[in-house]
């Protein structure tokens, strides 16, 4: 597995979905998904994106795993076909358990508790490598059109345009 770091939650300039982007550590590799709105909101809150911080089903998660006497571990992220999938990992007395969440909540839920954000190789055939041309010698080509419309999107978006955190 890969460790992931998560870069952003904004909005697609194309399609005005709400997506995540996270980052190979250490790499120049980057995986972007859409994600509901309702999750963008709770994840951004989690990030410190918005004004408001709470984040009431994260705390009644955190407390429930507490009661479990269950530590988080890491989240993990998955692919196939349809998309990006993911789990929370717990462990309970030495033995690991995923609880499957949506990914954007597995991601908060890692990011609250500290815990590492980890990828499959089948997460990772849906992410996006850096341009060879800075690294190679005398290559001039231009990065591909869409890594392009995520930095654009990236460079306009605002922790604004997840609203204010009034709407519960």
């Amino acid at each position: 597995m890969t460790p992931m770091r998560v870069i952003e939650v904004s909005t697609c300039p194309h399609t005005s979905r709400p997506m995540v982007m996270l980052q190979v550590e250490g790499r120049d590799r980057w995986l972007a998904f859409y994600i509901p709105m309702n999750e963008a909101n709770r994840l951004a809150r989690c990030l410190g994106m918005t004004s408001c911080p709470c984040t009431p089903i994260f705390e009644l998660t955190e407390q429930l795993i507490g009661h479990l006497r269950a530590d988080v571990r890491r989240a993990h992220l998955e692919g196939d076909e349809r998309g990006i999938s993911a789990g929370l990992v717990l462990e309970r007395d030495g033995l690991e358990m995923i609880l499957p969440c949506h990914p954007a909540d597995a991601l908060a839920l890692a990011v609250r508790a500290g815990k590492p954000i980890m990828a499959h190789d089948s997460a990772l055939a849906h992410a996006r490598s850096a341009p060879l041309s800075s690294q190679s010698a005398g290559a001039s080509e231009p990065p591909p059109a869409a890594l392009d419309a995520v930095q654009a999107w990236l460079d306009q978006v605002r922790p604004a345009d997840f609203g204010d955190g009034s709407a519960r």
